[in-house]
């Protein structure tokens, strides 16, 4: 039987993990919420808005959480956000009102702080392991992206077997004997220092300085917050919108589970490449796919070869999208500082994109999920236009 090594194990663990997480933390969210508005007697704008207030008041403590990496490794601060994420999950079974909702929304979304993608990108990157820190965040994301293969189906055949309230507790407690022990023995070891030279294999790429550093975080930041309204969107009214362009909540379903073996597909051949592909280009190529699928979503969508067509391509760009998002940042500002960085971007961008689902929702209630996705692709349509303004730190080096 074949050993995992230590070099391999935080990359491969935390993939699990994020599976787990994003597939009970967002993903059960598009299933559960739409049969939760019905039983509590709220519209479908009023608890994807909930669901809204609740990422943004978590997405607050992204800084923390990735100040507290940086300080002290990924390890504690994975378990205790795991372990909250888990109880906030069977919590939210028990709710009867939208104040309880948001509550327990927003323990669960904070607790996502600190166990989901830049606190994991964080925690690898401050691992001392030979493996790279881009080929382990490339190898987390590679496991990420069939959250929404296992978790959307998986998570209406819980619910159609059992209820919302029960569904909600299966996911918390498998968060719990998972996650926990998971996040406590793969990050365990110990940290590299963030002055320590690359690794070997580790391409060192030259980082921006002056005022190209400071133009160069406010464009990433600005195109980071376009594309990431339209993936928390997608996230949540994928099935929601899919349905109301005339196909059935079954056939929205699996149009969704398409988009995860494709994230996985994308992010597979971003590491074939990813040894010579700078990630700025890594970056160009995601948001063009992503604006492709769209393209296609909106042209071809009432056809059911059309919204499986356009999920694999939307799959595809935002897979590798994910894994930019933690190489971008590290090859044009460098590892010192890595884990707050990333939590300060996912402030903002969290702090903005929370607004998403809401604002979705009401364009699909308003109007209807057409109109919705062709405002998505609007935001991508943006997103590039803000990455052309990215500079380019090789043109200086």
């Amino acid at each position: 039987m074949a050993v995992i090594s230590r070099d391999h194990r935080p990359a491969i663990g935390l993939g699990i993990t994020q599976t787990i997480g994003y597939g009970t933390l967002y993903y059960a969210y598009a299933v559960l919420l739409p049969f939760m508005a019905k039983d509590l007697g709220l519209t479908l704008s009023q608890v994807f808005g909930v669901l809204s207030l609740g990422l943004f008041f978590g997405g607050l403590l992204s800084p923390v959480a990735g100040i507290w990496v940086d300080r002290f490794g990924g390890r504690w601060v994975m378990t205790l956000g795991s372990t909250v994420a888990g109880v906030a999950l069977i919590l939210i079974s028990l709710v009867e009102t939208s104040k309880q909702l948001f509550l327990a929304v927003l323990l669960a979304e904070a607790a996502g702080m600190f166990v989901l993608y830049d606190v994991a990108f964080a925690s690898v990157a401050r691992m001392d392991v030979k493996l790279p820190a881009a080929r382990s965040i490339s190898i987390i994301t590679l496991f990420g992206g069939v959250a929404s293969t296992i978790f959307w189906p998986l998570t209406l055949w819980i619910h159609d077997a059992t209820s919302w309230q029960q569904t909600w507790v299966i996911l918390g407690i498998f968060t719990l004997v998972t996650c926990v022990p998971l996040h406590l023995w793969v990050l365990a070891g110990p940290q590299k220092d963030p002055d320590a030279p690359p690794a070997p294999g580790a391409q060192a790429w030259p980082e921006l300085t002056g005022a190209a550093r400071r133009r160069g975080m406010l464009w990433m930041v600005i195109s980071f917050i376009l594309s990431g309204y339209v993936m928390g969107a997608v996230m949540t009214l994928w099935v929601t919108n899919v349905e109301d362009m005339g196909h059935s909540a079954a056939m929205a379903a699996l149009a969704g589970a398409v988009i995860g073996p494709f994230k996985t597909i994308g992010r597979l051949l971003e590491m074939i490449v990813s040894r010579d592909l700078y990630p700025r280009v890594t970056y160009l190529l995601s948001l063009s796919l992503m604006l492709g699928g769209f393209a296609v979503l909106l042209i071809l969508g009432v056809t059911v070869p059309g919204v499986l067509l356009a999920a694999a391509i939307y799959g595809m760009g935002d897979g590798i999208k994910t894994i930019a998002r933690g190489t971008l940042p590290l090859a044009l500002f460098g590892p010192r500082g890595y884990g707050a960085r990333l939590g300060w971007i996912s402030f903002v961008r969290m702090g903005l994109n929370a607004s998403a689902p809401f604002a979705f929702a009401w364009l699909t209630q308003t109007f209807n999920g057409w109109t919705s996705f062709a405002a998505m692709a609007g935001c991508m349509c943006a997103a590039l236009l803000a990455f052309a303004f990215i500079p380019d730190p090789r043109r200086s080096a």
